[in-house]
C-alpha cells in the first residue's frame, strides 16, 4: 500500500482554530485554486424533495488522489485544512482508494483550543435558498479509548481551508466521550443542541480493531424551509436528528464556502492522536435553480 503523505501548511502565529466538530436498541446483521470565485447556488421557489437533489460532486480517492470524478460546477480537488494549532501534526495520507486523515492533541493546550484536520471542497458557494446535502463515508476511527475525547464529522461553514473558531459552521459528529459513550451529535449550527447515544453494537462495529464496519454520515442543510437532518448509516441501520438551522436561514445568513469530513481532539484527550480513513465524499445540490 501507498504510504504517501500530503504535507498541510500552517500560517505562524495564525488564530486558534476551533473544533469542526464537537459531539435506538438494534442488532446488526453479522458483520481548487484558493483564488477561484465561487458560484453562489441558489433554489428554486418551492422546496425540493430528496429525489430533485441532483449528484454535483463526488471524490472516491483513487490511490489517495484528492481531484473529483464527478464536478459538475467545477469546485476543483478537495484540499486539507486545519485549525492552525501549532504541534498539532494535521496530516493527510494517500491510500488505495481512500485517505488517513489524522491530528494530534499537544500536552498543556488550553480547553477552549481543539485541533482537528479535515479535507475541504472549497470555494464553493450555498446561499439562502439552496439546499446542500454533503456526506462522507468513513472506516476505521483509531482514537483515546476509553477515555475518549474525539470526534469524526461532517462540516459545513464560511470560509477556506483553515478551519478558524471565527467561522460561521454547522456540523454533524461521530462524538466519543468518556467511558467509550458514542453520541451521533449536531454541535454546532443547529439553534437548539440535539444528540443520540449510539446501541453497544452500533459503536462495537464502527471501533472494532479487527473488522471495522464503515459508515456514512450525512448533513443535510435546506435553506429553502431552514431545516437540517444529520444522518448515520452503519450497515443497515440508519439512526437521524432534524434539527433548525441557527445561522445559515432561509431568509438571510452568510453562504457556505467550505464543506468537508475530518478529525479532531479535545481536551478529554491531552497529548493523543486520532486518525479515521474517509472513503468517499459526496455533495448533492438543487443546482440550476
Amino acid at each position: 500500500m501507498s504510504n504517501t503523505s500530503i504535507t498541510v501548511t500552517r500560517k505562524a502565529l495564525a488564530r486558534f482554530g476551533m473544533c469542526l466538530l464537537s459531539t435506538a436498541a438494534l442488532t446488526l446483521p453479522p458483520m481548487p485554486a484558493a483564488d477561484a470565485k465561487p458560484v453562489v447556488i441558489r433554489g428554486i421557489p418551492s422546496a425540493p424533495t430528496s429525489n430533485q437533489l441532483l449528484l454535483v460532486y463526488q471524490a472516491s480517492f483513487p490511490n489517495g488522489s484528492l481531484g473529483p470524478s464527478v464536478d459538475q460546477l467545477n469546485f476543483g480537488p478537495m484540499v486539507p485544512g486545519d485549525s492552525l494549532i501549532p504541534d498539532s501534526n494535521p496530516t493527510v495520507s494517500a491510500l488505495p482508494g481512500e485517505v488517513l486523515v489524522s491530528i494530534h492533541r499537544p500536552l498543556g493546550l488550553s480547553p477552549d483550543d481543539i485541533p482537528s484536520e479535515s479535507i475541504w471542497s472549497t470555494p464553493v458557494a450555498f446561499g439562502p435558498g439552496s439546499v446542500v446535502r454533503i456526506s462522507a463515508t468513513f472506516r476505521a476511527p483509531v482514537g483515546p479509548l476509553p477515555g475518549g475525547g474525539f470526534a469524526i464529522g461532517l462540516v459545513g461553514r464560511t470560509g477556506g481551508r483553515d478551519d478558524l473558531a471565527t467561522e460561521t459552521k454547522v456540523a454533524t459528529t461521530i462524538n466519543v466521550r468518556p467511558g467509550f459513550l458514542v453520541r451521533l451529535n449536531v454541535p454546532f449550527g443547529a439553534a437548539a443542541g440535539t444528540n443520540m447515544v449510539l446501541p453497544q453494537a452500533v459503536k462495537d462495529a464502527m471501533f472494532s480493531t479487527t473488522d471495522p464496519v464503515p459508515f456514512t454520515l450525512t448533513l443535510t442543510i435546506d435553506r429553502t424551509s431552514g431545516r437540517g437532518k444529520s444522518e448515520l448509516k452503519v450497515a443497515d441501520q440508519t439512526f437521524s436528528l432534524p434539527f433548525e438551522l441557527a445561522d445559515f436561514r432561509a431568509d438571510g445568513g452568510p453562504a457556505i464556502t467550505a464543506v468537508g469530513p475530518g478529525i479532531a481532539v479535545n481536551s478529554n484527550g491531552p497529548g493523543q492522536t486520532a486518525s479515521v480513513h474517509v472513503r468517499e465524499f459526496r455533495i448533492y445540490t438543487n443546482a440550476g435553480g
